[in-house]
Formats: structure tokens, C-alpha cells, sequence
């Protein structure tokens, strides 16, 4: 699994998305819901202007991938902070796991086992998260907080750029969570 070529980020849109079914009466607008487990992370990036050496080794990296034949790990420059944290137990797909965080509030994001979690809610012995909770844990794990990352794949197996007159290159990619 190859790390993302660290050029910087000029713009992130972030995504949680939940498999969660909405049935609505035609009659009387009564709503019944049904959540799935499924909840994954997607992400359109966009890249500072590159001059052509930058740009090579993201054109290399991009054509390395082969489409979404293969993963990378990427975070978001901007959600690093200095806390700690330890899962102690959660079983696989938990939303609630048992553990302790200091230094993080609802809203910061962490990396366990190359997956990325945000905080939801936090409590005297567990804590919250989304998405779920990707393989158990066991045996007390510690969580990173320094520029948390997670493995993502291309959401298309098609990647393109674009080559200004100034021989600068721009790249917009889209990706989803690899789970």
C-alpha cells in the first residue's frame, strides 16, 4: 500500500456515507428507517497547482494505483491534535467502543489499525465513533491523533489532470474508504 506523495492539499471535501433505508408513506408521510451496517468514508481532493517536477511523482503515484486496483493511505493536513487514547475492547462494527481519551473532544478524528475514525460522543468508560468500528479489539490499542490516516481506494478507475499554459498541473481526484 503506497502513502499519498505529499504535495499538500488545496481543498478536501469529506464524507460520511450510511447505508440507511427511508420507506415513506404516500398516504400519510409516516417515515419508517432502517439502518444498515454499512458506513464508509469518500473524499473529493484537489491539489495545489504543481509545477511539472512535483506533478510527475503524483502522475506516477496516480498511474501506479492501476484505477481502484490498489489502496493508499491519505489523511486530512488540518485534524491533527495532541491527545491520547486507547481502545481497550470493541467488538467488530461497535459504534460504541470501551476505552479512554484525553485531550480530544466530539469532532476529532483518530487512526486505529489504518483506519480513520471520527469521535462522536464521549463518555466516563467508552467513547463513540463513526464509522463502525472495523475489526475487533482485544488487547488495549492505542490511538493516533497526529494527522490521522486512512486506506482509501479510487472511487473510478479513471484518473485525469490538467496542464495550464504556465506548465502548471492541476489534479482533482475522487476516493472511497478500502474496506
Amino acid at each position: 500500500m503506497a502513502a499519498f506523495p505529499n504535495v499538500g492539499i488545496q481543498g478536501m471535501t469529506m464524507r460520511l456515507r450510511s447505508a440507511t433505508a427511508v420507506s415513506t408513506s404516500p398516504f400519510t408521510f409516516d417515515q419508517q428507517t432502517y439502518q444498515h451496517q454499512g458506513v464508509r468514508w469518500e473524499a473529493e481532493v484537489s491539489l495545489p497547482p504543481l509545477s511539472r517536477s512535483d506533478a510527475k511523482q503524483v502522475e506516477a503515484f496516480f498511474a501506479s494505483l492501476r484505477g481502484q486496483g490498489s489502496t493508499f493511505t491519505l489523511g486530512n493536513p488540518l485534524h491533527n491534535i495532541t491527545a491520547v487514547g486507547t481502545i481497550t475492547s470493541g467488538t467488530k462494527n461497535a459504534t460504541t467502543v470501551t476505552g479512554a481519551v484525553a485531550g480530544a473532544t466530539a469532532g476529532d478524528y483518530f487512526e486505529v489499525g489504518g483506519s480513520l475514525y471520527i469521535i462522536t460522543e464521549i463518555g466516563v468508560s467508552t467513547f463513540d465513533i463513526m464509522p463502525p468500528l472495523r475489526t475487533t479489539i482485544s488487547a488495549p490499542t492505542t490511538l493516533d491523533f497526529s494527522l490521522p490516516k486512512g486506506t482509501w481506494r479510487l472511487a473510478s478507475n479513471e484518473i485525469e489532470w490538467s496542464i495550464s499554459e504556465a506548465s502548471l498541473y492541476g489534479f482533482t481526484f475522487a476516493c472511497v474508504e478500502a474496506i
